[in-house]
């Protein structure tokens, strides 16, 4: 009752004041027989309260109480629950882009006694240097690796030629995806209080290889609340990949390898098993469909995250965060090698386990000042992080061999950012801070990593155009990731002959006492721009790398050496233009175009490591050399006079040298990009053009077709006679000895391309890789609701549509087995793709 009362009276004890009573004589008199005078009477009539919050006025109360002489109030916020979410679908297909030009015109064979001979696959023949197929037809006989007989020569069989078989293992690729988003919000007042989110994702995909697929699965949860001043906030990750093989040892690359050499006169598709052994083209090869079917192969990886964050983010005070984060992956495949197989006739099991542990603990606290100066304020940053990160491989059962890593790193970085603004100058940021880097893995701390920054903004004075001025210089110590294996490197103990011999099963010997890779980069920036409609910048960067890592044999094992320095330097321009007329209703148009060219160079190379090799094979591979482009590419040459005159032997073919030589520099001269975007009315359409020019590749996919006579040049050159070298003999006279490329008298070991072997001279095989590709087009168009569905959207688009190259092989930014610095190296690298897709978007 008394809180009623309150509640009642509360208006007027707010703006109540202390009322003494008027006390007269006469009153006293007249009340003096009263017994109720004889009562106790207090000193006041009114408590005085003191209001803790005074809310504005009609502000709705939830709850009144007296507690220690204090009213409080709590007051009836309004609380609204918003729901978002969105439902993404999406198909699309994919068909291989562009594949090396192969002759489908001579059989499996070679000379014999002079004159062209298919041999069958029970011969064990490799070469396709046989007969025409047009002059051979099948004998109708039973024969274990051909349906319709042996081949024989026309006019003694059963009249049926044989048309040549592709051998393909591609096929359509297809891909269905879908994702599901929701958001919840509590609003407290308009301010968000509460906060939950769940996103879910599935993939599954036909792979445009034959027998395999890979499938994907996703979830992320997000949970927020605030206290007070206080924001607290979580997130969980899980995915889940699961792929039918791994090509972490280029497996399907080796697929590739043996379709594109099968034959023509020989049909995988009949069977890949004979007799409980291998059915293939001869006994050293290998029928694609055996390495894919029943092989057992499997890849999966299971992520777990998680991360929990405080947040303080209060105005005109302090602000800080505090975010704790654990990880793990775990990866789980089984790589085992059939018996029967070309290389590994006896069959080799391998299973392969890795499992990353990473822990995170950063800290940051900002803080802004103010100064007496109205334009000069500060903000200073201090940020702390520790990272523990564990990785452990195990390979068995064979090679029972385990590889464990731990390292823990803390870094300190101290900022500040001073700015000056006034009315009609210019406006000028200036930035000074320094990091600190300790490693238990490195073999030395760093307590002074400056990063020095300015920045000027000028608004001109016609009032439309504005100008940004950059210059910054960092200093950073980095270790390479000890959760990203190095064992691509296993392949440059193999030649290119041997290549199919190649498994990953040794990693490096650890990551300790080793100096922490310096690295110093100073960039500069000019800004032209004209409201939100044009805008001009150009850049130009330096960076200088010391004491760089890379992976090298030593006594059978892979140890990491700091063996070298180098830097790289370059421009990048962009040019955007924006028209905006969506008011207008009429076509709305945005356009970038950019320019971007670099060099690099090895400045300096630890003995004894010079010209050590870091991506590739034995004999041909990218390497480090002083004074060269890093990852230039090294390889057989021909042999050259004082006058770089070719040399040419005594039979009319040109010698090859002895040391391999620098033979080709990956490094595009310049890349340019176009992007172009319209929009108009509910529709929406993007385009994307590039054009890389210059920077060279080695063709070794073209080098091994030419060698087993499987390419349309080595069916195109075939019959070339009396061809005459240009160059110079061993005495120094201009040659003049004619050459036949493939004179069936004599042996196949003396034509133009078998006697160079199988990765060819490796000069030889050096193209330009200039490219202009077309890489997406997207059309795009929506509806706007206003009931539960938001929006609609749905797009069609089309990825890698036009490639245009005079590069003989496939996409020349494919990589050689996936690897990394393996650009410029190409050994039946897996072609790219174009996509064609269609994907709904529903927003509600």
């Amino acid at each position: 009752m008394k809180y009623l009362l309150l509640l009642l009276l509360f208006p007027s004890l707010i703006f109540a004041q202390q009322v003494n009573p008027v006390l007269s004589p006469e009153y006293s008199r007249l009340i003096h027989g009263d017994t109720t005078a004889n009562a106790s009477l207090p000193e006041k009539r009114c408590q005085e309260l003191t209001v803790k919050r005074l809310y504005p006025l009609n502000t709705p109360l939830r709850k009144i109480s007296v507690k220690n002489n204090e009213l409080v109030m709590r007051a009836a916020y309004p609380k609204k629950l918003l729901l978002a979410g969105e439902y993404t679908t999406g198909i699309a297909f994919k068909t291989v882009n562009r594949l090396p030009a192969l002759q489908t015109a001579y059989a499996q064979g070679r000379s014999i006694r002079g004159a062209l001979a298919w041999q069958g696959s029970e011969t064990n023949e490799m070469f396709s240097y046989g007969p025409l197929m047009s002059q051979l037809e099948y004998n109708g006989q039973a024969y274990p690796y051909d349906v319709n007989g042996k081949l024989v020569p026309s006019g003694t069989g059963n009249g049926h030629h044989p048309a040549g078989y592709t051998n393909s293992i591609f096929r359509t690729g297809a891909m269905f995806s879908q994702g599901f988003n929701l958001k919840t919000t509590l609003l407290v007042n308009d301010v968000p209080l509460h906060e939950f989110g769940i996103r879910l994702g599935h993939a599954t995909e036909k792979n445009i290889i034959r027998y395999n697929s890979n499938n994907t699965k996703s979830l992320e949860a997000t949970a927020g609340t605030r206290i007070k001043w206080l924001h607290i906030s979580g997130k969980y990750n899980y995915q889940e990949d699961q792929f039918s093989n791994t090509n972490r040892a280029g497996f399907l690359n080796r697929v590739y390898q043996q379709s594109l050499l099968t034959p023509a006169s020989f049909d995988n598709g009949q069977g890949y098993t004979l007799n409980n052994g291998q059915r293939s083209y001869a006994q050293a090869a290998d029928n694609p469909n055996f390495l894919l079917r029943n092989n057992g192969h499997y890849y999966r990886t299971y992520a777990h995250q998680g991360s929990l964050q405080l947040e303080r983010n209060a105005w005109r005070k302090m602000k800080y965060k505090i975010l704790q984060s654990y990880s793990r992956k775990s990866e789980n495949s089984n790589e085992d090698i059939k018996p029967g197989t070309a290389a590994f006739p006896e069959g080799l099991p391998l299973q392969r386990e890795k499992d990353d542990r990473l822990y995170q603990l950063n800290g940051e606290a900002t803080r802004d000042f103010d100064y007496y100066l109205p334009d000069v304020r500060t903000r200073a940053t201090a940020n702390y992080e520790l990272t523990d990160t564990r990785s452990d491989i195990r390979y068995q059962p064979v090679y029972d061999e385990s590889y464990r890593y731990q390292r823990t790193t803390q870094e300190l970085n101290l900022q500040s950012l001073s700015s000056y603004r006034h009315w009609n100058w210019p406006e000028i940021n200036l930035g000074l801070g320094n990091k600190i880097y300790v490693s238990n893995t490195a073999g030395k701390s760093y307590y002074l990593l400056p990063d020095i920054s300015l920045a000027v903004d000028y608004k001109l004075p016609n009032g439309s155009w504005s100008i940004r001025a950059r210059s910054a210089y960092s200093r950073n110590a980095t270790e390479l990731l000890i959760n990203r294996p190095l064992s691509y490197v296993n392949l440059l103990r193999f030649s290119v002959r041997d290549a199919g011999s190649y498994i990953q099963v040794q990693e490096v010997a650890g990551y300790d006492h080793l100096l922490p890779v310096l690295q110093e980069e100073w960039t500069s920036s000019l800004q032209l721009y004209r409201n939100s409609l044009l805008s001009f910048t150009a850049s130009v960067f330096r960076r200088n790398t010391k004491q760089d890592l890379f992976p090298v044999e030593a006594e059978g094992q892979l140890v990491l050496r700091n063996m070298a320095s180098h830097y790289n330097e370059g421009i990048d321009l962009e040019l955007k233009f924006f028209e905006d007329n969506l008011r207008k209703k009429t076509v709305a148009t945005s356009h970038a175009l950019s320019f971007f060219a670099y060099r690099n160079k090895v400045t300096s190379v630890n003995n004894p490591y010079n010209h050590t090799p870091i991506a590739g094979f034995s004999d041909v591979h990218t390497a480090l050399i002083e004074g060269q482009p890093l990852g230039v590419i090294v390889g057989s040459a021909w042999q050259r006079d004082a006058a770089g005159n070719q040399v040419i032997g005594p039979d009319g073919f040109p010698l090859v040298a002895k040391d391999p030589a620098i033979i080709g520099n990956p490094i595009p001269d310049f890349v340019m990009k176009l992007h172009n975007s319209m929009q108009w009315k509910r529709f929406s359409l993007q385009a994307d053009l590039e054009w890389k020019h210059g920077g060279d590749r080695w063709n070794g996919t073209q080098a091994a077709l030419d060698y087993y006579g499987r390419s349309q040049q080595s069916a195109n050159g075939r019959n070339i006679t009396g061809y005459v070298f240009q160059g110079v003999q061993t005495d120094g006279r201009p040659n003049n000895i004619p050459v036949d490329f493939y004179n069936p008298e004599k042996d196949i070991s003396k034509n133009r391309w078998v006697r160079y072997g199988v990765s060819g001279v490796a000069e030889d095989y050096i193209e330009r890789a200039d490219r202009l590709r077309l890489n997406t087009v997207k059309l795009s168009y929506h509806w706007l609701f206003r009931r539960i569905v938001q929006k609609l959207t749905l797009s069609a688009y089309v990825n890698n549509i036009l490639l245009w190259s005079p590069y003989k092989g496939t996409d020349p930014d494919q990589l050689l087995f996936d690897q990394a610095n393996s650009t410029g190296l190409d050994f039946f690298n897996l072609p790219a793709v174009k996509t064609y897709g269609f994907n709904a978007s529903i927003q509600f």
